[in-house]
């Protein structure tokens, strides 16, 4: 019978013969793997299972004691494939090899008493700071454990003695995706308010101020926590991406309140360099045949897409300052798709000319061939075999900025003493310590940099790989519609760079520079990520958009998809856009294409092009002079406004504009508007995507 059937199969996956695996479409289509372990706990009998099955049930008649001696062997063998599925195919993978190890060895009652850490991270932030974290827990003589929330089995947090929560929020206050199964399983009706009564906990959050639900996530974790039963060690810290250091301003106040909780012993006097994370076999090789393709080397979470065009939108001129370029990727034939609004998380690789120079720098062979086993302790993914030039070039972010505890690290490695002192002064926040590392982060100095700097300091490989976080994504607001283009992701991408205070030295900013050299038929390493952007699911409400250089790329998505419903017969709202750069000349963007859509009568432009006149005007001036349709479309039309620019400065100037425009049609003062403008934003009808 088909219901004895069901029950059977459910007794095959409790008891963990079976590993049941949940297939998830929308992973797949983001680029990730669709294939999620289900079955993370072993709850059945596995006993009561095999005598269900004829072929055991006749050893069980036979030899009854054989069989008892086989059933605690099958038992033994199920419980360790359960915990290695749980550590295949997991991004943590620190935190699953600890758990393992732990599991196999029966340590279970030490893990009681440890500190576990746990993570939502979404482009890689949180994850860092959790495992610089772990770092220094154990430093200071504690044990801990890391682990992504959804790597983590929730069954298991009331046994935790002390967790430590660090995650980030994405948008308007979205959860990372590594976090959502877990909030979601905190949220049952079923679970009593005393279910975490014996732990205590800390969370700290990392997001952007610009934003209205400033560190939603965290602050939602933190509650539920409480309300939960768990005690409270410290208020909430928050990191802010707006701050002078980003959210290690916010991260360097929050922890020495953490460790003065916790009980931590302080950090030895007499630091050693820790054991490698990593275990490499070195063979040699040359640079121009590694062992794998370099398409080949696809990071967690990625997708290969064809790049199909890379156009310059903008002047190549010597009197002309900016680099704007429109992409076009294939997406027909994949199974990453998109909506209007999401972004494209594109992952970089570093110059091969510069990984060479990085190599001679640090006395490395690029050419030789590395087979690199991850050990306890390992915070980064990497191929099982690549090259030296490859590792530098397509996993470590060798050109990035590096934080404090790379500084820490490294000083381990320094033979010359004067050279220890300086960058344990960077450490310690000594005021000599604290003006350098000013210096260097207004120089904009990345780990190469440093390498130069401190030439005495030369970790091995096996350590580099720990000690220099992965490269991370890049997003991009997306460009185009679905709608209208429904075989490909368009971007428009202006070019980052800067020359460096101290030496004049011209850069590029690692993403832009590397998509900027990439040719038509390039694979490049992309996922689709939501933003901040959510449409009015009514097509009948205006919308409001604002956008400054390439921040008109979201709303040209948004109004080719207006124009898609209108050409295909639907009614829809009003569009109405604010667009903003220095010179009509150079930098109207799409020019041609946005003017056809005003003459299909759905969109109406307002442009300010600040320098070509003596006055300068600016997009919040042209915003004030429509005050009138604004607030009309916004108050009394269930209009959706929207902003999209760089975080410095915009959004406040929009925000003084908008003000304006409601305590003149509102006849209210500055203090009701702005609440006006606050329920706006609640309810998602304000939305700001800013850049920095």
């Amino acid at each position: 019978p088909m219901a004895e059937s069901i029950q059977h199969c459910q007794l095959a996956v409790d008891s963990g013969y079976w590993p049941l695996f949940r297939y998830n479409p929308e992973l797949a289509s983001a680029g990730n793997n669709p294939f999620q372990l289900d079955s993370k706990k072993v709850k059945g009998d596995l006993y009561k299972l095999l005598s269900q099955e004829n072929r055991f049930a006749a050893v069980m008649r036979r030899d009854p004691k054989h069989a008892e001696e086989l059933d605690a062997k099958l038992k033994q063998a199920v419980m360790e494939k359960n915990k290695l599925l749980q550590v295949l195919g997991k991004e943590d993978l620190e935190g699953q090899f600890h758990k393992l190890v732990e599991g196999l060895s029966g340590d279970s009652a030490s893990a009681g008493e440890s500190i576990t850490i746990l993570y939502g991270s979404e482009t890689g932030n949180a994850e860092e700071q959790a495992k610089n974290l772990l770092q220094d827990v154990r430093a200071r003589g504690m044990k801990a454990t890391v682990s992504a929330l959804d790597d983590f089995d929730v069954e298991e947090l009331p046994s935790q003695k002390t967790i430590v929560l660090v995650i980030s929020t994405c948008g308007l206050g979205e959860f990372p995706q590594n976090s959502k199964r877990t909030w979601m399983a905190l949220q049952s009706q079923d679970m009593p308010m005393t279910y975490l009564s014996d732990v205590k906990f800390a969370v700290f959050g990392l997001g952007d101020s610009t934003y209205a639900q400033f560190c939603y996530a965290a602050a939602a974790f933190d509650v539920r926590f409480g309300e939960l039963g768990a005690t409270r060690l410290l208020p909430r810290g928050v990191g802010d991406d707006r701050d002078a250091d980003r959210y290690f301003t916010g991260w360097e106040a929050w922890l020495p309140e953490l460790w003065t909780v916790l009980g931590a012993p302080l950090m030895p006097e007499v630091r050693t360099i820790p054991e490698p994370c990593y275990k490499i076999d070195v063979s040699p090789g040359d640079a121009s045949k590694p062992p794998v393709a370099d398409e080949e080397i696809v990071p967690p979470g990625a997708a290969k897409l064809t790049l199909l065009t890379n156009k310059l939108l903008t002047p190549e001129s010597a009197d002309y300052d900016r680099d704007i370029r429109h992409y076009e990727f294939k997406i027909k034939g994949t199974n990453v798709s998109y909506k209007t609004g999401d972004s494209l998380a594109v992952w970089p690789r570093n110059p091969v000319d510069k990984v060479q120079e990085v190599c001679k720098l640090l006395g490395f062979d690029a050419g030789q061939q590395l087979r690199v086993i991850p050990l306890e302790g390992a915070r980064n993914w990497c191929p099982e075999e690549l090259s030296v030039q490859q590792l530098f070039t397509h996993v470590l972010d060798v050109f990035g900025k590096p934080n404090k505890k790379f500084f820490e690290t490294l000083s381990l490695f320094a033979s010359d003493e004067k050279e220890k002192a300086t960058l344990e002064s960077i450490v310690a926040n000594s005021e000599d310590g604290k003006q350098l590392y000013k210096e260097l982060s207004n120089d904009f100095v990345h780990h190469a940099d440093v390498f130069k700097r401190f030439p005495s300091a030369r970790p091995p490989l096996e350590q580099l790989i720990n000690m220099i976080p992965v490269l991370k994504p890049r997003s991009y607001s997306i460009a185009s519609s679905p709608l209208m283009h429904p075989d490909m992701i368009q971007l428009c991408v202006v070019q980052v760079d800067w020359n460096v205070p101290s030496t004049k030295e011209f850069r590029l900013g690692e993403a832009t520079g590397y998509l900027k050299k990439q040719a038509s038929g390039a694979q490049i390493m992309c996922a689709v990520r939501q933003s901040a952007i959510v449409l009015p699911k009514d097509t009948l409400n205006p919308v409001i958009m604002a956008g400054m250089g390439t921040g008109l790329a979201p709303w040209r998505a948004v109004t080719q998809d207006r124009i898609a419903q209108k050409r295909a017969g639907q009614a829809v709202g009003p569009c109405m856009l604010f667009f903003g750069a220095r010179y009509a000349k150079y930098e109207y963007l799409y020019r041609e294409e946005f003017e056809k859509y005003v003459a299909e009568g759905v969109l109406t432009m307002h442009t300010a092009f600040s320098r070509d006149q003596a006055r300068k005007i600016y997009v919040q001036h042209k915003i004030v002079e429509a005050g009138p349709s604004v607030s009309d479309m916004m108050l009394k039309q269930n209009g959706h406004f929207y902003v999209c620019g760089s975080a410095r400065q915009v959004p406040e100037d929009i925000f003084a504009a908008m003000k304006q425009v409601i305590m003149t049609s509102q006849n209210c003062s500055e203090l009701d508007a702005e609440a006006i403008l606050s329920n706006l934003k609640m309810e998602g009808r304000y939305t700001v995507e800013a850049w920095s």
